[in-house]
């Protein structure tokens, strides 16, 4: 009979959390992937670990039996898994993040990477924080920086947290519209939401001009003096400013950004990429 390591994974924190769906957020699976892995596990062993029927998870004997066997297993699995990461050299690296972050987290990273592990593949991935969260748990992504809530990540390590900035064309003064012009990107993305939120907060009248999946069309628009944007202070191009409280813009709440590495993903080249990343935003500033 062959174990299944994730399904070991979800007996274990079901064990240590008494829940399924809190078992789902530790190993970073949904509550119903969880169920499956359990069922999996109970048709190897041929009877059920938990006991489900009083509404409390508690552990059958046979479950009981499993506990010390699965702490072995698995601690020998890391074992390895940790032999292999200090033996090899170079490898691939899947790092995502979103745009808005590019400039100011590329620019200080890849120098870092070329001096201290310049053989290391990096594959980088520009998506939202929910498809980054969805990168990581199907295991297509190693590392990910992640804007705001981290649904279903509590591994996530917070990192740093930057001040969103609006941004006009140099040119034209669209703060004096009314309604104000906007540009988003991402239309029903959580960075639209905190656009339009920060609007209505401040009473501020306001129409979408321009919806845009591209980080680049959005600044592009915003430049033609299409309408205004948001970002980070480091997006802001020849052609562009940043419009402030001067300008009679509300203030954008702070971008909170953590990184989630897949726990699976635990080769030397993915930890060292880790390192540096942390090294580099230890003082919480983007």
């Amino acid at each position: 009979m062959g174990m299944d390591i994730d399904a070991l994974k979800a007996f274990l924190a079901i064990t240590e959390t008494g829940s399924f769906t809190a078992a789902g957020q530790k190993v970073g699976r949904t509550q119903s992937a969880v169920s499956q892995q359990i069922k999996k596990l109970e048709t190897e062993i041929g009877r059920p670990v938990f006991d489900r029927g009083s509404g409390v998870v508690r552990l059958t004997q046979e479950g009981r039996r499993l506990l010390g066997p699965a702490r072995e297993v698995l601690n020998a699995h890391n074992r390895a898994l940790e032999a292999f990461a200090l033996t090899s050299g170079g490898g691939r690296v899947a790092l995502g993040m979103s745009e808005f972050f590019l400039e100011p987290v590329l620019s200080r990273l890849l120098p870092e990477i070329r001096n201290a592990a310049p053989d290391i593949e990096l594959s980088l991935w520009t998506e939202a924080t929910p498809q980054l969260i969805g990168g990581i748990r199907d295991s297509g992504l190693d590392l990910a920086l992640l804007v705001g809530d981290t649904p279903g990540m509590p591994e996530a390590v917070p990192l740093f947290v930057r001040d969103a900035v609006w941004i006009g064309p140099e040119t034209v003064d669209l703060q004096q519209m009314d309604p104000l012009p906007v540009i988003l990107w991402g239309e029903g993305s959580d960075y639209a939401r905190t656009i339009q939120g920060a609007l209505e907060r401040a009473g501020r009248r306001y129409r979408v001009a321009m919806t845009t999946k591209s980080f680049g069309a959005m600044l592009a628009a915003a430049r033609a003096g299409i309408g205004i944007a948001a970002g980070l202070a480091e997006n802001v191009e020849a052609g562009l400013r940043v419009l402030g409280p001067e300008a009679g813009m509300p203030h954008i709440r702070t971008l909170k950004v953590s990184l989630a590495r897949r726990p699976e993903a635990r080769s030397k080249a993915v930890r060292e990429v880790e390192r540096l990343i942390m090294g580099l935003f230890a003082d919480g500033t983007g």
